[in-house]
């Protein structure tokens, strides 16, 4: 593995076949038995990997996976669990535990982006550019290094990787999407889960605690007793946008008692597109209480 820091695994695949000059199938038999195929956002052949790399299958798993987006908001012991079988599992068997964790059932969330100025500054530094880790993580829609939008490819993470999918960012055109979201708060939500992601396993096993002690706050603010659900659904509808929230496939179902940020706030964690449920409602409740003391 090279210096690029927070270079995707699957991009460190794609440039290995760039310079050895294989297709994926020829690089997955020089990792393995090439019984597996290789994936781009899908984590696979670590042990492979490793050995030409010099780094422990843990790391590659730690440094330039999606496992750390994936394990937000779980406890310890399922975040163990979850490592565990990440790095047992063919890149077919991780497909299953990960689509519904990215969200990748959601168009707005399954093509590959890249920000144009780390491209450029890439190129410059090491000749080519690659697939950065944070940018393929579901509510980063901005580039937190220069707070530029991302530029959304036609190239689906999903598929496995093929000659005609095997390609750099400076090997395809990208777009500029409109999220139905203002810069400030896209960029203010790509910083919350590089945030989340940092967090250790134990802080995520009182969120929820904590979701309440901040709506608790807002809701002294307001000068109520006790802040009622339903005006938080639509509080939190006003403070995304229907739009925004459509888009990556969280749309509220309804603006009462049942909708899924008052649910998770009462401490319900529903299965699909959990981390990304998580730093919405986190950042829409600090948005109201800029400094919790919990």
């Amino acid at each position: 593995m090279p210096e690029n820091k927070g270079e995707l695994l699957g991009s460190l695949h794609i440039r290995a076949c760039h310079h050895l000059g294989l297709e994926p199938k020829g690089l997955a038999r020089l990792l393995s038995d090439g019984k597996s195929d290789l994936f781009f956002l899908y984590p696979s052949f670590f042990n492979g990997t490793a050995r030409l790399t010099g780094l422990s299958p843990e790391e590659l798993l730690l440094r330039h996976t999606v496992f750390r987006y994936a394990a937000i908001g779980l406890k310890p012991d399922r975040r163990a669990l979850l490592a565990k079988q990440l790095l047992a599992a063919s890149a077919r068997g991780n497909s299953v535990r990960l689509r519904a964790t990215l969200g990748l059932h959601v168009e707005a969330l399954s093509f590959r982006r890249y920000c144009q100025q780390c491209r450029e500054e890439d190129i410059r530094r090491f000749g080519e550019s690659y697939w950065h880790t944070c940018h393929a993580l579901p509510g980063v829609f901005n580039c937190t290094q220069h707070s530029q939008p991302l530029q959304v490819t036609a190239l689906s993470v999903t598929p496995k990787l093929s000659a005609s999918t095997a390609l750099l960012p400076q090997e395809i055109r990208g777009d500029i999407v409109d999220w139905a979201l203002e810069v400030e708060r896209m960029t203010r939500l790509a910083f919350a889960v590089l945030h989340a992601m940092s967090l250790p396993a134990e802080a995520w096993a009182v969120c929820c605690r904590e979701y309440r002690a901040l709506a608790d706050v807002r809701a002294r603010k307001c000068e109520q007793r006790h802040w009622r659900l339903d005006p938080m659904a639509i509080a939190f509808g006003e403070f995304y946008g229907v739009d925004f929230l459509e888009r990556i496939g969280l749309t509220l179902s309804s603006l009462g008692c049942d909708a899924w940020p008052v649910k998770m706030a009462r401490g319900a964690g529903p299965p699909v597109l959990l981390p990304l449920r998580h730093i919405l409602l986190r950042v829409f409740l600090e948005h109201f209480c800029p400094e919790p003391k919990i």
